[in-house]
């Protein structure tokens, strides 16, 4: 039986796609041809000549081939088209799909995929990157209810836009969020589902969000430690560069897709032009609130600096 087709945009990119995604479709079929096309059908059991491979996927310049026992067996092909062979409901199929396939698909486009969320302020976008559990996703949603709008939950596309500036991507409008994080936010729409069915993590939709992309203003890598009081300090070029090599989301795949060279430029002229600052904050309790004022105040006195610096004179409107 042939599925209906549905009509996303993310990263810039139109998806088309016959697996209904847990976000919100176009409301009609785009004018031009999608840039994604997303298809169902029997996948390959291996690649012909990989040139990495691990026990769940296998990659080689223009192709990777991910398997998930009991979900799907995906095949991503030359940035623009992906192949799926379900073995489980869509919910599950469509949160890898969403993930490490759509990873996969954006950096054969050259896209580099930060480990980050991503919010729109008025200097440009701040990231914010870490593993999971670091608190990527709680930090968003509490700089949501101050009144900034999202780019991205939890894999950030970056670009470097005609001028070469680092350029985050805007990616779908929801945010993960564990039940705990979520009934913090009173404010926020009651309806949520389940990422999957055995987690108590939801994807909740987001009004506050930017559809096109934005010049990188900072990036924010989040840790912990066992002291009291949170602590930002700025990273030298060389620890800025480790820092976003670390938190590149699925970066053991750039190798087979002959992908580094493109990710060395964009990194490199990101820590050139983007501070990159350490937060670090206490492992417990772990208090969103504050974290999310240290790093405004931060961001505050940053600007305010740069803008003294280039006019010699105290920044307009600021205060002490």
């Amino acid at each position: 039986m042939s599925r209906a087709l549905h009509h996303y945009t993310a990263y810039g990119l139109r998806v088309q796609s016959p697996i209904a995604l847990p976000f919100v479709p176009s409301p009609s079929a785009p004018a031009h041809e999608p840039d994604v096309v997303i298809r169902v059908g029997a996948v390959p059991a291996a690649l012909p000549t990989p040139v990495d491979k691990t026990r769940l996927w296998e990659s080689t310049p223009g192709a990777f081939l991910l398997n998930v026992d009991g979900v799907a067996r995906y095949l991503v092909t030359e940035g623009r088209n992906i192949l799926v062979e379900p073995r489980g409901g869509d919910q599950d199929v469509s949160v890898f799909l969403t993930g490490s396939v759509f990873a996969a698909l954006l950096q054969q486009r050259g896209v580099v995929t930060l480990h980050a969320s991503a919010i729109e302020t008025r200097a440009g976008a701040v990231l914010f990157l870490g593993p999971s559990g670091s608190g990527k996703s709680s930090l968003l949603a509490t700089t949501l209810q101050r009144g900034h709008a999202m780019l991205a939950d939890d894999v950030t596309g970056v670009v470097l836009d005609p001028g070469g500036r680092p350029t985050a991507l805007s990616a779908f409008p929801t945010v993960r969020l564990w039940a705990d994080a979520l009934d913090e936010l009173v404010w926020w729409p009651r309806t949520r589902g389940k990422v999957r069915e055995n987690m108590e993590k939801y994807l909740v939709p987001v009004e506050r969000f930017r559809a096109t992309p934005l010049a990188v203003r900072a990036a924010c890598a989040l840790t912990s430690h066992n002291r009291s009081g949170i602590e930002i300090e700025t990273c030298t070029i060389h620890t800025a560069f480790k820092c976003l090599l670390k938190n590149t989301y699925r970066k053991r795949y750039l190798h087979g897709l002959d992908q580094r060279q493109v990710h060395f430029r964009t990194v490199a002229a990101m820590v050139r032009q983007v501070p990159v600052v350490r937060v670090k904050r206490p492992t417990y309790p772990f208090q969103i609130n504050p974290l999310a004022d240290e790093i405004e105040r931060f961001l505050r006195e940053h600007d305010r600096g740069e803008c003294e610096a280039e006019t010699g004179s105290p920044a307009v409107g600021a205060s002490g």
